[in-house]
This record gives C-alpha cells, sequence and structure tokens, in this order.
C-alpha cells in the first residue's frame, strides 16, 4: 500500500507539472518509508493435508457441502476466492474444458458485497484450461446454478437468501473442514491458492507459466512468493544443467567424486598443516 501510494502520488505531480500547475515535483527527494508491519505468511497445505481435504470434499454432495465446489477450484486451478464466486454458467466452457475468469466479488468500505467487472489486477482475467477430474464437478455446480430460483446472472455459486456469497464464510467452511476432521489449524481459503501454486512450482513448471496461471501482474510476485518452494528444488535444477554440460561435451567428467573428495580431504590436510605453523 505504501509503495502504491508513492507511485500514485509521484504520477498526480508528474502530470501537474506537464500541465503547467506546478513548478517541480515535489515527490522527487521523496524517500519511501519502510512498512514496520510483519509480512502475513500464507502456509500452503501438505501433500497430505492436501490428499484428506480432498477426499473429504470429493464424498460430499453439494445438498451436504454446498460450497465444497468452490475450494476445489481454488484447491487445483489456483483462483482467488473472489474470483471463484464471481464465476457464471457462461464462464464454463464444456466442450473445449477452458474457464474464464474475468470478474472479482469483493467487498465496499461499508462492508456490502459487489460485482467487480475486472479481476483484482489486469493479469487476472485469463482463460485457464480445466483439469479433467474436475470437469465432474463443473458439470455437477452447473446443473444446480441452473436448478436454483432467482439466479437470473446464472452464478455458480449464489446463496438462497442473498445475492451474493460472502468470501468470509467460505473461510469459515474450510477452516471447520480442516479443524474439526484433522486438527489442521492456519489455513484460509487463500492457503488453498497458495497450495495450487507450490504444487506447480514443486512439479517442475516455469514460474513464468505459474504467473500466468495465477494471474499475477508482475513476475517478481510469483517469485517472491515461492522463493522458499525454489529453494528447495534449486539444487535438483543446477544437477539438469550440469548434465546438460555433460551431454554436450563442455565439460570434462574424467575425475569422479571420489576423485574429487580425495583432493578436498588433501586440501583440507594442507590447510590445517598451515594454520599450525602461523600459530607457532
Amino acid at each position: 500500500m505504501i509503495e502504491k501510494a508513492h507511485q500514485q502520488l509521484n504520477q498526480a505531480f508528474k502530470l501537474a507539472m506537464n500541465k503547467g500547475y506546478i513548478m517541480q515535483n515535489p515527490m522527487i527527494n521523496v524517500i519511501r518509508p519502510k512498512s514496520d508491519k510483519e509480512d502475513k505468511v500464507v502456509r500452503a497445505l501438505e501433500v497430505d493435508e492436501q490428499q484428506k481435504l480432498t477426499d473429504y470434499l470429493k464424498n460430499k454432495s453439494i445438498k451436504q457441502l454446498k460450497y465444497k465446489n468452490v475450494l476445489l477450484i481454488q484447491l487445483y486451478m489456483g483462483l482467488r476466492v473472489g474470483e471463484a464466486l464471481a464465476l457464471t454458467t457462461h464462464d464454463v466452457d464444456l466442450h473445449n474444458r477452458k474457464l474464464n475468469v474475468h470478474r472479482t466479488l469483493s467487498t465496499d468500505e461499508n462492508g456490502a458485497i459487489i460485482m467487480n467487472n475486472q479481476t483484482k489486477t489486469y493479469a487476472g482475467n485469463r482463460i485457464l484450461p480445466i483439469p479433467a477430474f474436475l470437469m465432474p464437478y463443473f458439470i455437477e455446480q452447473i446443473n444446480f446454478a441452473n436448478s436454483q430460483e432467482h439466479n437470473e446472472e446464472k452464478l455458480l455459486f449464489k446463496p438462497n437468501d442473498s445475492q451474493y456469497v460472502r468470501r468470509s464464510n467460505i473461510n469459515k467452511e474450510l477452516q471447520r473442514i480442516l479443524e474439526n476432521n484433522y486438527g489442521i489449524k492456519g489455513i484460509s481459503s487463500h492457503s488453498l491458492r497458495h497450495t495450487y501454486g507450490t504444487r506447480c512450482i514443486e512439479s517442475g513448471m516455469a514460474p513464468v507459466v505459474v504467473q500466468r496461471l495465477m494471474g499475477h501482474k508482475d513476475i517478481r510476485v510469483t517469485l517472491n512468493t515461492y522463493t522458499s518452494v525454489l529453494n528447495k528444488f534449486k539444487e535438483s535444477e543446477i544437477d539438469k544443467v550440469n548434465q546438460y554440460y555433460l551431454n554436450q561435451n563442455l565439460i570434462d567428467n574424467s575425475n569422479s567424486f571420489d576423485d574429487n573428495l580425495l583432493k578436498l580431504n588433501n586440501y583440507n590436510e594442507k590447510e590445517s598443516e598451515i594454520n599450525i605453523e602461523n600459530e607457532k
């Protein structure tokens, strides 16, 4: 928020200079203050936790758990909860297995739920492939939405007693499921989106592809969000590069691991002898 405020003030004063309203941009020497607010850590589900939640959701009908498919879509397609709740039956292309993400639900300053005819960022407007195993759940949800009364917008997820779903209700439902059944705490609906991104990185997907799927405006957001996951796979990726060098005869593999280990031990012994002599 500090960065955004700094950028917009700077742009506003630049425009004022170009219009001739002011002679100098007062933001030139302004140093953007650093926030002392701690970054909120969003935890991804571990693989076994994801499996437990998936099995639970798959074994429930919509009548038993009305918003189970919201959770599945977030978990396996990485949508923001507001994006999932803004979907209509027209956004689902069953024939081509595509999902059009182009709107989001949010709340205004008074806490009222509003439909935004755009996503959080322009990069959020995206068409996503629907995984084959999710197709039955999309069909189930479309049939349910078409059978609902007073659903003129054909929203995939609509409560019976109001126009739009409150995002906090999805969070409460998810937390109730995880805590009551598995003792898992500290998870929100945004954790499901984060879980999807984490699994993408773990599978070896290129960060720029993850960026497109997640709807991040800047690749830096993707890289910063999944730094720990990327670091975990850093060594295995380096091994791929080294193997490529070998395959292309760019490096010599005549020295075995044992030979290099012996050289390292000899080097360490010599270093120790030098240190002892220096101490004398």
